[in-house]
């Protein structure tokens, strides 16, 4: 039986070449500019000493970096939790970077133990265009969450089995504007703003959708909603009317995301 062929080694490439290409594609944005992507990059450290990184990949959005390193294990054998310390050693040494490592091979309990509880991913081939909305997600201010009140505004968002936000905006009808989709699939995207809690939770009800709830939207996280809207050509709806029309539907109003920076000062 002959050896299944990774897709890297498919299109005759290096993993950490096939990685770059990945990124790129996926980068493939007239609003992401300000990007690079590098392989055996070298980091300076605290003390000023050299770290180095399979592939390094860094986008600025507004005025905030984000950073992610990807440590590539082409290893016949599972990936321990000695293999992950020394990563996250090094990672420690830098300023904010965001750690992954793509493996060949499955994780051993213990190493999936660790890396979980340390902040890193582990990811496979299929998850590598995902990675720009992983760090988004990680970014705290990115998300709404459940302590946050909606001061100015209040989104339906879909959640887990325990209630936790996944950071997909619902926007009714099945829709869904999903962060670990924003850079790989080009279709339709909109992200619905209620200026209640209660005009959300109605409109929600009447929907019908049992795996979402409300979200408070606080002053910050709008501005990363107004980001994500200019980057990755997302709508903004905003419900202004708090009671539901004779056919139980909102009516929205769709605004740029200039309109609201400037609106509420978050320029």
């Amino acid at each position: 039986m002959s050896k299944q062929m990774y897709k890297w080694e498919e299109n005759g490439q290096e993993l950490k070449d096939y990685i770059v290409s990945v990124f790129r594609a996926s980068l493939n944005n007239e609003n992401l500019k300000n990007f690079k992507i590098e392989k055996n990059h070298i980091e300076i450290g605290q003390g000023g000493f050299e770290y180095k990184f399979d592939v390094f990949y860094e986008v600025k959005l507004a005025k905030i970096y984000l950073k992610a390193a990807i440590e590539c294990k082409y290893y016949n054998k599972r990936i321990t939790k000695e293999m992950v310390k020394h990563f996250k050693e090094d990672l420690n040494e830098c300023n904010n970077i965001t750690g992954f490592i793509l493996a060949t091979k499955s994780y051993n309990v213990e190493a999936k133990k660790y890396a979980d509880f340390h902040g890193i991913q582990l990811i496979t081939d299929d998850q590598l265009p995902n990675v720009p909305g992983m760090l988004l997600l990680q970014t705290a201010c990115s998300v709404p969450d459940e302590n946050v009140h909606g001061d100015p505004f209040w989104t339906i968002m879909k959640v887990t089995k325990y209630g936790k936000n996944t950071g997909s905006y619902y926007s009714l009808n099945g829709n869904e504007f999903n962060m670990l989709e924003i850079v790989v699939h080009k279709r339709y995207r909109s992200i619905l703003l209620f200026i209640s809690k209660k005009s959300a939770e109605r409109v929600l009800e009447a929907d019908g959708a049992k795996d979402c709830s409300v979200f408070g939207v606080s002053r910050q996280q709008l501005r990363w909603i107004c980001l994500l809207s200019q980057f990755f050509k997302c709508e903004l709806l905003i419900s202004s009317v708090l009671s539901l029309d004779s056919y139980g539907n909102s009516l929205v109003f769709k605004h740029s995301y200039d309109e609201l920076l400037a609106e509420y000062d978050l320029e």
